[in-house]
């Protein structure tokens, strides 16, 4: 009777563990995607302010009040990036 009783506990504990493992590398698959979203918006936004500095050669509109934040606003979302790419990148290694 005991036998039957680890027998089945070995069992679950098996149908567990394959679950978990499915599970964390669905969710490893996930955080890679992720991450590859993040670093492609990095860069897309990073291209974007590039063209618009070579659009504005002579600094013209960066200076301009009414025109001027969406270059602060585009540097400083660089930089978060940035930022927060490079601490998850030491925080890796």
């Amino acid at each position: 009777m005991i036998e039957i009783f680890y027998l089945i506990l070995l069992l679950l504990s098996v149908i567990l563990n394959v679950f978990f493992v499915v599970s964390l590398k669905k969710s490893f698959n996930q955080i890679d995607k992720l991450e590859d979203w993040i670093i492609n918006y990095k860069n897309l936004v990073e291209d974007a302010y590039n063209k618009l500095k070579e659009v504005d050669n002579r600094g013209i509109f960066e200076k301009d009040d009414d025109v001027g934040f969406v270059f602060l606003d585009l540097k400083q979302i660089i930089f978060s990036l940035n930022k927060k790419i490079i601490t998850d990148e030491k925080d890796q290694s």
